[in-house]
C-alpha cells in the first residue's frame, strides 16, 4: 500500500531528533491516492521539516528535478517515496555533513525485502571513513548507485543537472554529476533503506520486459553524457563514469536476456553489441571486458539458450 510506504518514509524523518535540522522536499506529481493528504497533514504537523510540493504528472525524474530546484540545504539526497531513512543514523549524518566540505558523500544502505518484511543486507563501500579524497584517488574502489549518494546541493543547481521524466532515471542521478565531482567522503552508517520484492517494481523482470525501451533510452543517455564531457573529465572521473556505464548497460543485456530464446532476440543482443560500438568506442572497450559479453561472443551465440536461462534465474534488484 503506498499510503502505508509514504507514511514510513516521512516518519523516518520526522520522528527523528535531526527532523528540524533537514529539509524534506516532497513533490506529488499528479497522484490518485491518498498520499497527497497523507503529506498534506505531516507538512501541517512538521512545518519546518516537510516541503510539499504540487505538480502535474511528468515522470519520476520530473519529481528529482523539482527537489533539486527548491533545495536550499547544503547536501541533497534523493530517497524514493516507497523508502525511508535510517532515523537512529540521521543525527549523526546532519553533523557530518555540517562539518564536512565535498562534493559527493557515500553512505552504507540496507536493503529490506518487502515479502519477507526484513532486512537482507546491508551494502557497505571499502573506503576510509570520515576523510575527503580526491576521485582520481579512489575511482577503483567505489562503483555507487542513487542509495549510496549524498551530493552537494550546489553540485547539482549550478551545473543544471536534469533527469529525464521516465523510469530508471536514479541511473542518470548517479552519473550526470559525475563529471563536476572533484572530492569524495564516506559515512560508514547506513542511511537509507531500500525497499524491495514489491509487486510491480520497476527492477523485477516483469516491469523491466515492459519498460526495455525505457531501459534501453536511459542507457543511451548515459553513454551520451560520458561522450559529450569526455575531454573535461579527469582519468578518475572516466573510469567512474565507464563502470557506472558498464554495469547499467550488462543489467540491459540482462533484460534482454529474459525475453524468449529465438533468433529475433538473438538478433536484438547483437544490434544492442553494434549500437554501444556505434556510439562510443571508449564504453564498448569497456564493455567488452564483461563475463555476459564474452561468453555470448566468443561462442558464436551457440551459449545464448544457457545464459538465458540462467539470468531468468536470477533476481534483478540483487544482482
Amino acid at each position: 500500500n503506498l499510503g502505508e510506504m509514504i507514511l514510513d518514509n516521512l516518519k523516518s524523518f520526522c520522528e527523528s531528533d535531526a527532523a528540524n535540522f533537514v529539509e524534506v522536499i516532497v513533490t506529488d506529481d499528479g497522484s490518485r491516492d491518498n498520499t497527497p493528504s497523507i503529506v498534506e497533514e505531516y507538512a501541517k504537523k512538521y512545518p519546518n521539516t516537510i516541503k510539499f510540493i504540487r505538480k502535474d504528472n511528468e515522470g519520476p525524474g520530473s519529481t528529482v528535478n523539482s527537489g533539486i530546484k527548491n533545495a536550499t540545504g547544503k547536501y541533497f539526497r534523493m530517497v524514493d517515496g516507497d523508502d525511508w531513512v535510517n532515523s537512529k543514523n540521521l543525527c549523526d549524518f546532519v553533523e557530518f555533513l555540517r562539518n564536512i566540505d565535498c562534493d559527493m558523500v557515500l553512505c552504507d544502505y540496507d536493503v529490506f525485502d518487502n515479502s519477507q518484511h526484513k532486512i537482507i543486507k546491508t551494502q557497505t563501500i571499502d573506503l576510509e571513513p570520515n576523510k575527503v579524497f580526491n576521485i582520481d584517488d579512489v575511482y577503483n574502489k567505489v562503483s555507487v548507485g542513487m542509495h549510496y549518494i549524498t551530493y552537494k546541493t550546489e553540485i547539482l543547481k549550478k551545473n543544471k543537472i536534469v533527469l529525464d521524466n521516465c523510469f530508471y532515471t536514479d541511473e542518470e542521478y548517479s552519473l550526470f554529476p559525475i563529471p563536476h565531482i572533484s572530492t569524495v567522503a564516506y559515512f560508514n552508517k547506513t542511511i537509507y533503506v531500500y525497499r524491495v520484492a514489491q509487486a510491480g517494481q520497476s527492477v523485477s523482470h516483469e516491469s523491466m520486459k515492459k519498460n526495455v525501451q525505457m531501459h534501453a533510452y536511459i542507457g543511451n543517455e548515459l553513454i551520451k553524457c560520458y561522450v559529450d564531457n569526455e575531454s573535461k573529465m579527469t582519468y578518475g572521473q572516466k573510469r567512474f563514469a565507464l563502470k557506472k556505464i558498464c554495469d547499467f548497460l550488462g543489467s540491459h543485456l540482462h533484460v534482454l536476456l529474459l525475453f524468449e530464446t529465438n533468433k529475433e532476440n538473438k538478433q536484438k543482443i547483437k544490434n544492442f553489441f553494434k549500437s554501444i560500438k556505434e556510439k562510443s568506442k571508449v564504453v564498448f572497450k569497456e564493455f567488452k571486458k564483461s563475463k555476459r559479453y564474452k561468453i555470448l561472443v566468443w561462442s558464436c551465440y551457440m551459449l545464448y539458450g544457457y545464459v538465458a536461462k540462467k539470468f531468468r534465474e536470477k533476481d534483478f534488484f540483487i544482482v
